[in-house]
């Protein structure tokens, strides 16, 4: 056997406080001169190694538990989490104004998603989708749906991963003829539902007052194949830290509990009743609140 240089390792317990004898190579012994390695030197050996010799006992008496080493690996395997976490958090992803030459093909795909009433009813299907989301947004500042008031989440080479839509109490009234006359020069057929979810859910929303210094976030979507990375959050909170606003509003389904944790953990309460869902009732709606500290 290899008889490598000792090197001793200071210990809180007394058992442990002595240097090994001459010939053993183990890191720590105790009284009893017991062998305790400390979780990083190990003993070399020329014998080579043969796995008949081996058995589960001994392995298991082979394994000496050192409580520093243990927690120096707890410590960096937290460590590597969180900046695994953050990496992916923050991966090639830039918050943006909405502006008219992205790609609404892909805006549309994360509208889509955002609600399983609201979207289906407006743009009936996926393709239609693709082809009416870019007409309800406006250059009007204050309109639900503006391109002021609508950020985007895009990746390294640009593409639109997720969008977040809001607006504050200066919003403008839902125009539903408007966005009729837009539907209609596309050439498609209107959505079946295309009253109903302009009637039902935009207009009520635009009616509903906010006070002064509040921002409602109405609808926030992420494509399919990036959520899990924390951009709904990041969106969120581009919106809830711009300083002219002093509090932060929503709405969320009972239907939806992911949404309720992400909301819970950004800081937002409770605010007043449930209401019941659009479009049967048969579910319910809770408002919730954040205000700045």
């Amino acid at each position: 056997m290899k008889s490598p240089e000792k090197n001793y390792i200071p210990s809180s317990n007394p058992e442990w406080n002595q240097e090994l004898p001459d010939g053993m190579s183990n890191s720590l012994v105790n009284k009893d001169g017991r062998n305790w390695d400390n979780g990083y030197n190990f003993d070399e050996k020329d014998e080579e190694y043969n796995p008949e010799e081996t058995t589960f006992d001994s392995l298991i008496n082979g394994i000496k538990f050192d409580p520093e080493a243990a927690k120096r690996a707890r410590e960096e395997k937290t460590r590597s989490l969180e900046t695994a976490k953050e990496h992916e958090y923050k991966l090639g992803v830039e918050i943006s104004n909405l502006s008219p030459n992205d790609n609404f093909e892909q805006v549309a795909e994360a509208l889509f998603l955002v609600d399983q009433y609201i979207f289906p009813d407006l743009f009936q299907d996926k393709e239609k989708a693709k082809v009416f989301a870019k007409e309800i947004f406006s250059d009007d500042p204050n309109a639900l749906f503006s391109y002021d008031k609508t950020l985007v989440a895009k990746d390294e080479e640009g593409n639109v991963v997720g969008v977040v839509v809001y607006r504050d109490s200066n919003c403008t009234p839902w125009d539903t003829e408007a966005v009729r006359k837009k539907f209609e020069s596309t050439g498609l057929e209107l959505p079946d539902n295309f009253d109903r979810a302009n009637e039902g859910y935009m207009k009520k929303i635009t009616d509903a007052e906010l006070p002064d210094g509040a921002v409602e976030i109405e609808f926030v979507g992420v494509r399919e194949e990036y959520r899990s990375n924390g951009i709904g959050g990041r969106l969120m909170k581009a919106v809830m830290d711009k300083p002219e606003y002093t509090e932060a509003h929503l709405d969320v389904l009972d239907s939806h509990p992911g949404a309720r944790k992400l909301y819970d953990k950004l800081g937002f309460q409770p605010s007043g009743d449930k209401f019941p869902n659009y479009p049967d009732g048969s579910e319910g709606v809770q408002h919730m609140v954040r205000k700045k500290q």
